[in-house]
This record gives C-alpha cells, structure tokens and sequence, in this order.
C-alpha cells in the first residue's frame, strides 16, 4: 500500500473518551462532515462493516480492518485483487494527558490510481476538517 495522505492532530482528551466518540459509528452523522449516515453491519471487529452515506453519492460499505481499543481503528475497501484503499485512525496518549491522533489513506493494487485514488484524495482533503470536528466531538463529550 502507498501513503495517499497523512493529517494528524493534537486533542485534549485522552484516548479513551476519542475512541469512544470514534467508535460511535452511529453517531458519526453528528460530527462528521459530509456524512448523512453511518451504519454498523456484524460486529465492531475484523469481522464488521461501516456502512457510510454521504450527503452526495452512493453509499459504501467498508470492512473494519482493525479495532484495537483504544488506539487504531482501520477501515478498508477492495475492488477484488485490483485495488484497495484503507482509511485509518491512530490514538496515542501525548505528555499533556491528551490524543495526537493520526489519519492515514492508502491505496495499493494495480488499478489504485483509477479506482481508488480519487476517493484517496477526497478522504485527505477533508481530513483536517475531520479531525477537528473529532476533537471538537471528544472534548465536548468529556466535558458533559
């Protein structure tokens, strides 16, 4: 798999109280941007999908790759052997008590770049954007 794009940010609340609002897949719609829906299918494990509706465009249901409480939450999709995308959350506690979390794209495949990169791209340009919505969502939720 190649990096298609890396955002990281500092958040006050500890890694516990993020990845309790990051493993709310239901409640994605309130924080996340773009999102009108997210959906858990199975179970919340390497074995479950999210299921995610944007606010313009199909939905699409991505295999949880990874749910490491509290420190990575991996989602992939695959177009059989030609291309594949995995999206990715990582938690680590910092110095002040708080999360530097991580999000990563990659893609991989021989068809990546039709397939998958433009989808890559969208996923980092709003990166930033979701990360603050998330720290804003972590800390709101620690505060109450």
């Amino acid at each position: 798999m190649e990096l298609a794009g890396r955002a990281e940010r500092s958040i006050a609340a500890p890694p516990e109280r993020v990845w309790a609002v990051l493993a709310d897949i239901a409640g994605w719609k309130a924080w996340m941007p773009g999102i009108r829906w997210a959906v858990l299918e199975r179970e919340f494990g390497p074995d479950g999908y999210v299921t995610i509706k944007p606010e313009s465009g199909r939905q699409t249901a991505y295999r949880i790759d990874a749910a490491i409480e509290p420190r990575l939450l991996a989602l992939g999709l695959t177009f059989g052997p030609v291309a594949a995308l995995r999206r990715s959350w990582t938690l680590e506690p910092n110095a002040a008590g708080g999360t530097l979390l991580v999000h990563t794209v990659e893609i991989g495949g021989p068809l990546r770049r039709r397939l998958v990169a433009p989808l890559a791209t969208r996923l980092h340009t709003a990166a930033p954007d979701l990360l603050d919505a998330l720290a804003s969502a972590s800390t709101s939720a620690e505060e109450r």
